[in-house]
């Protein structure tokens, strides 16, 4: 079992980095954006591994940020019930003022006392931290 001061670094780094991450990657694996149309001409290469088109660019990382989101995904669902559902509702959903939704609405849709929410919150984000650490989609991007 980890020591507290690994648990609490592991727990701030889900906070802090993860679900930053994880909302930047489904806006780039949903983004409409097309790329330039217009040609460029240049002496020299772009890329020291070969010429990719800003098309292919594009597509790159929009199949990349869908394959990070998708890791997320698999790992949260590899995650008890209750812990699962208590960080789709409080981490993964945001009100329209684009804030995520207050603890008091989150342990009261999911029939929780004030105490037992706040002990699992901690639980449920340990344990979706052991399983991004270990994910190697996570952690390449």
């Amino acid at each position: 079992m980890a020591n507290r001061e690994n648990r609490e670094e592991l727990i701030k780094w889900v906070l802090d980095k993860c679900f930053q991450k994880y909302f930047e990657m489904a806006l780039q694996a949903n983004a409409s954006h097309l790329p330039s149309m217009t040609s460029r001409w240049s002496d020299t290469p772009a890329h020291s591994g070969g010429f990719h088109s800003s098309t292919e660019s594009t597509a790159i990382k929009r199949a990349s940020a869908a394959e990070w989101v998708e890791a997320f995904h698999s790992n949260l669902e590899c995650l008890p019930e209750l812990h699962r559902k208590l960080i789709q509702l409080k981490y993964l959903s945001k009100s329209s003022d684009g804030k995520y939704l207050s603890d008091d609405l989150v342990y009261t849709e999911l029939n929780l006392g004030r105490s037992a929410y706040y002990l699992l919150k901690k639980d449920a984000l340990y344990w979706l931290g052991l399983q991004l650490a270990d994910d190697t989609v996570i952690q390449s991007e």
